[in-house]
């Protein structure tokens, strides 16, 4: 058997790395260019739902309740309103 012999088989590996190597650059540059998905911008509901929740569940007492409710509202009162 001569080395000639599986010179096609050889191309036809070296073939397959190239596109898995073009696919993968490809990749790796489309996620390096475009932005993720857009955050949705949270208001003042939510956060203090979830304070609730934590207080229903005991995480926290009804004064750091209130606390961190003020500053929710104080934080959130300088935004100007977003809609859904």
């Amino acid at each position: 058997m001569m080395l000639t012999d599986s010179l096609p088989w050889l191309m036809w590996l070296m073939l397959a790395g190239l596109l898995f190597l073009l696919w993968a650059s490809a990749l790796l540059l489309t996620c390096a260019v475009l932005p993720g998905r857009p955050r949705r911008a949270r208001n003042e509901n939510e956060a203090i739902g979830e304070l609730s929740l934590r207080l229903a569940r005991g995480e926290i007492t009804a004064e750091e309740f209130e606390q961190h409710r003020q500053l929710v509202l104080d934080a959130f009162r300088d935004r100007p309103p977003t809609s859904a």
